[in-house]
């Protein structure tokens, strides 16, 4: 065997146009599908850094089958009735303001209750974790910092800890440093004491908590996930008014992590695959090619004693080369697409930041080589293995191998590759498809012209600190040139932002929990008067917020078109009135506030583009004053000039409070859409590469063949034909086998995307899976390239000198 890879490494470098053709080749395929793997590999197969990480579950709330987030009441039953888990935290997302070191800077965190770092089983590089004691209400003024904030805000200090820094205006201790790439959540830089109030210990009404566990030795998953549903069975039966119709289950922190992004990840590794075995059928072609120029050479050594396997195994021993060679430029092209993956991927898939070229990715990229040695390889070493009459290839110089067996295997390699190549365009049009019809989907606001930004008050604002302080600002946001309007919202759209509240009264009649679980719980969103206009959002009847709507006057309220049409069906909606379950912002046993219906607006896309709006009921700031709110500026001009003057009006009114998610309303709406451009782009590159290769196999195919039928050519001419019929003969040939492939990958598509909607429907937007011009676009398409690539050698063909073709007869 090494005597044969010597052999085959001499024989590729005197062909080097060969062999540099079919490493390029191999090269992409292996690329492709590397740079996707390593992907994947940080995604879904890296394990979390924790100690046996498949023990870690998230334990959610389940609604109509829906996953939710937790109440405390229905945690802290958890906690006490639950035998599966050695410990459950409680973990609810936090924003705070850090000042002092600099300029204001906003900080995402988490507030989390004592068992958190326990169940996660990491220790901090630096100080301690939290104490019982800090979880008490009013005492837990302490702080733990991920290893990022503590390097770029506090530069590294080595005596961090039992230092003072100033969060939302507060003091507050650090009493840790956790290790460097610790991040649960992903975006967290620190961590605080989740202290409970005794009122929000009982409030079973509003779901707001994120729940992870440690299962016990030797309890399962299932076993978890099937106490929990008792567990929530008994607490529903204990509280049949607001758990009535309530579940709970336990799923591993990788599926609750991963979500929906493993399906559609497998997915493209799918589409990837088929260009790698595109890349193999275009190297099985080129050696098949080869091994008709190099028949008499296979003759001679068989004449001279050399055994069928023999043959056999020199063109294994070169499709060896060419594999390792191509996973050898394949890793250089997968380092690049790997970070090019990485920039254009979304922000919310975890971990794919991480994507690296390590030892596992190269162990996958060497498989890949050897893998795809053995599925190009195999037909051309059997093909030269075959041993004919002697005397007929010496004297055909080969055309006995490369004749009538020889084109029906290179034109069967191309049936395939094309087929495979329609798959992969089928899948790419679909995904286009989708992608065009999703921006054209009206958000129902005009996002031209709008730049938005954040600004919170620390959480113990008062209400007056608030009205004040969006009031202040937003009058100084008005006064800057080139604003039109200038409005806030707690809950700008597009935002993946959630606040619902039950209804309890609609037209002074209570309503049963049937009628609540029919109508749904609108959505809440406090706004300034203004902000309608800001955002663009019409007004479809009556009149929107004034000024003159204020604390002490009749509560008022505006609803969008699915919300009156949910709460009142045909009535006009307007001059009714409804209380919602809970005041905003306090406990349950706060009083049930609402409103008169005064304006019905359009609805507005706030989740997606791809889902039509949930039901919204306006409140006015003024009557519902919130310290969290995103502003809304709209100008006639670029709404980037407006960025610097923007926070020089808010450091105006106060500069420890920073400006953050600074984006136009267009920019809200690009990343809202941000996963299926990712998804479209991925496979619209992988198609292209499939659809370029199965151009080159095609030309290949009958570029060979032009040349083992020079002599016929050439004899055709000289009894009289015409260069356009020699044209069209060759045209007809190489068209024939590249429509039996589109034929059969028409039929494969569309088995395929039919088999596979449950995974592919997220991905699509008003297309179908089977969508009938979508197949006949990329039908006539791929049919066009292969026409392209078939006339090349045919015009090559119809210039054939019959004189020079004739002269070795």
């Amino acid at each position: 065997m090494i005597h044969d890879l010597r052999y085959a490494l001499r024989a590729l470098l005197k062909s080097p146009g060969f062999t540099l053709v079919a490493l390029l080749t191999l090269a992409l395929g292996i690329g492709a599908n590397t740079a996707l793997f390593s992907v994947i590999d940080a995604a879904l197969l890296r394990p979390f850094p924790y100690p046996e990480p498949d023990r870690i579950v998230r334990v959610f709330s389940m609604a109509r089958g829906s996953e939710n987030s937790v109440s405390p009441a229905d945690f802290f039953d958890w906690q006490a009735m639950t035998r599966s888990f050695t410990g459950l935290a409680a973990v609810n997302a936090i924003s705070m303001a850090s000042s002092g070191e600099g300029p204001a800077e906003q900080v995402p965190g988490e507030t989390v209750t004592g068992d958190f770092f326990r169940i996660l089983g990491v220790q901090p590089a630096l100080g301690r974790t939290f104490t019982d004691e800090e979880e008490t209400p009013g005492r837990g003024f302490v702080a733990i910092l991920s290893n990022a904030l503590w390097r770029t805000r506090f530069g590294a200090d080595p005596h961090i800890v039992g230092r003072t820094i100033r969060l939302d205006g507060q003091a507050w201790q650090v009493v840790g440093v956790m290790p460097r790439g610790f991040a649960y959540p992903s975006n967290a830089l620190m961590w605080l004491p989740l202290a409970f109030p005794p009122d929000l210990k009982v409030m079973r009404g509003g779901h707001y908590l994120d729940v992870i566990g440690r299962l016990r030795s030797g309890v399962t998953l299932e076993a978890a996930s099937h106490e929990m549903a008792a567990v929530a069975t008994r607490i529903g039966a204990a509280n049949p008014g607001v758990n009535i119709g309530w579940t709970a289950e336990a799923l591993s922190l990788r599926d609750a992590t991963v979500g929906d992004i493993r399906p559609a990840l497998l997915l493209l590794l799918g589409a990837v695959g088929f260009v790698l075995l595109i890349a193999c059928v275009n190297v099985a072609n080129l050696l098949l090619s080869r091994g008709t120029v190099r028949a008499r050479e296979h003759a001679v050594r068989a004449a001279l004693g050399a055994s069928t396997s023999r043959l056999a195994r020199g063109v294994i021993a070169e499709s060896l080369w060419l594999g390792l060679g191509g996973a050898a430029l394949g890793l250089g092209l997968a380092a690049w697409g790997t970070d090019a993956i990485v920039a254009l991927a979304p922000d919310d898939i975890p971990g794919i930041a991480g994507a690296r070229t390590d030892l596992v990715v190269l162990a996958f990229a060497a498989g890949l080589g050897m893998l795809t040695s053995l599925l190009f390889g195999l037909l051309p070493a059997w093909r030269a293995g075959r041993v004919v009459a002697l005397a007929e290839r010496l004297r055909d110089g080969g055309a006995a191998l490369g004749g009538y067996h020889g084109r029906r295997s290179r034109q069967s390699l191309v049936v395939a590759e094309v087929a495979l190549a329609v798959v992969l365009v089928v899948g790419a049009g679909l995904l286009l498809k989708s992608f065009v019809r999703l921006r054209a989907v009206d958000p129902g606001f005009d996002p031209h012209g709008v730049l938005t930004f954040d600004a919170f008050l620390p959480y113990n604002a008062s209400p007056a600190r608030a009205q004040q302080f969006y009031g202040s600002l937003l009058d100084r946001l008005r006064a800057l040139p080139g604003v039109q309007a200038a409005g806030a919202i707690f809950g700008l759209p597009l935002r993946d932002f959630g606040y619902g509240i039950s209804l309890h009264e609609v037209d002074g009649q209570e309503l049963s929990l049937q009628d609540q679980e029919s109508r749904i719980s609108p959505q809440i969103r406090v706004v300034t008067p203004d902000f309608f206009r800001a955002l663009g959002i019409e007004l479809v009847r009556g009149r929107v917020f004034t000024e003159a709507d204020r604390d002490g006057t009749l509560p008022v309220a505006v609803v969008s078109e699915t919300a009156a049409r949910r709460i009142w069906g045909a009535q006009d909606p307007l001059g009714h009135h409804f209380t919602l379950g809970t005041r905003l912002g306090l406990g349950p046993n706060a009083p049930r506030t609402g409103g008169v219906v005064i304006g019905v607006v359009r609805d507005v896309r706030d989740v997606s583009l791809a889902r039509d709006g949930r039901p919204w009921v306006y409140v006015v700031h003024s009557q519902f004053p919130v310290g969290q709110m995103s502003v809304a500026l709209r100008t006639a001009g670029d709404p980037a000039s407006l960025v610097t003057p923007a926070r020089s009006a808010l450091a105006a009114v106060d500069p420890d409070i920073p400006m953050f998610h600074v984006r136009t309303m267009g920019e809200w709406i690009s990343n809202s859409m941000t996963r299926r451009r990712f998804y479209a782009s991925l496979i619209g590159v992988f198609a292209a590469l499939a659809l370029g290769l199965a151009g080159v196999g095609v030309y290949g195919v009958l570029s060979q063949a032009v040349s083992e039928r020079t002599r016929e050519i050439g004899l055709r001419v000289a009894l009289g034909a015409a260069p356009g019929e020699v044209t069209a003969l060759v045209v007809r040939q190489g068209i024939a086998p590249a429509a039996v492939g589109v034929g059969v990958g028409l039929v494969l598509a569309l088995a395929l995307t039919l088999a596979l909607t449950r995974f592919l429907a997220p991905m699509l937007f008003q297309v179908r899976p089977a969508d009938l011009p979508t197949y006949a676009l990329v039908t006539g398409f791929i049919l066009a390239v292969a026409l392209v690539a078939a006339w090349i050698p045919a015009r090559r063909a119809a210039r054939v000198d019959p004189l020079v073709a004739l002269r070795s007869e």
